[in-house]
Formats: structure tokens, C-alpha cells, sequence
């Protein structure tokens, strides 16, 4: 009985010292709504009142708020890191303040890569600038 019990304890350390790492930069990991939490000037607190999102769940389409206008744009991951968007389209709603949704319509075409790490997304621009979001299901 007792080689049993040994047996059965180096099955279990076995199988836990094979446990694969997922892959943060996997694609799939980019299907989610993420809020953003860093972009430019604007502070957490600023984004967070405006509720400003990016929506990677549609495969090729992503959506976005900033605050007032609904915004569309064609998105494609090229290799694990690299992801382009392209211009898009926009409600036409006028709001008092629209200086995050100017600026991030004119940011997210320079995104050229990604990394995704746990409940965070990080877009880096060609000029070197970052957006930072997290998950918006992450508690």
C-alpha cells in the first residue's frame, strides 16, 4: 500500500512540473474588452469616468468609446506581437470634450506591436508611445 501511495504522489509531481506556460502574446488572449487605463496626458481617473474601451472580440473589427462617439476600425494581428489598424469610421455625435477621442483615432492607426501580460494589454505606437488597458472582466 504504501508504494501505491508513492506512486501516486510522483504521478501527481510529475504532472505538475509539466504544466505548459500559457502564451500571453497568443492571439486568442487579445479577444476581449479591454479598458484603458494609460494613453498619453489623460490620467487613470479621467479614462475610467469616461469609460474609454477597446473591443478585440469581433475577429478583424475592433470598437471603441472614449466617451461620446462610437468608433469602428479593421484591426489584423500579423505575427504573435505585431497588430495594424486602419482608419475607420465614427458616429458623429458632438460632445463637450472629444480631445481623448481626437487623439486616439490618430494614435491607434500608428500602433505597430502588442504584449499582453496576465490581465493587461499594452499597444505600442511606431513613435514609441504605449496605451495601456486591462481586462474589462478582470476583477
Amino acid at each position: 500500500m504504501n508504494r501505491i501511495f508513492t506512486l501516486f504522489l510522483v504521478f501527481i509531481y510529475i504532472m505538475a512540473c509539466n504544466t505548459v506556460k500559457s502564451d500571453g502574446n497568443n492571439p486568442q488572449n487579445l479577444k476581449r474588452v479591454w479598458m484603458l487605463v494609460q494613453f498619453s496626458s489623460f490620467d487613470k481617473d479621467y479614462l475610467t469616468k469616461k469609460q474609454a474601451y477597446l473591443d478585440l472580440t469581433q475577429e478583424q473589427n475592433a470598437s471603441s468609446k472614449m466617451g461620446c462617439n462610437q468608433m469602428s476600425f479593421p484591426y489584423q494581428v500579423k505575427k504573435e506581437t505585431e497588430i495594424h489598424f486602419s482608419d475607420g469610421m465614427a458616429t458623429k455625435m458632438y460632445c463637450d470634450d472629444m480631445k481623448l477621442e481626437t487623439e486616439f483615432s490618430q494614435a491607434i492607426t500608428t500602433v505597430k506591436s502588442y504584449s499582453i501580460d496576465g490581465h493587461k494589454l499594452t499597444l505600442k505606437t511606431e513613435n514609441g508611445s504605449t496605451m495601456s488597458f486591462v481586462a474589462q472582466d478582470w476583477d
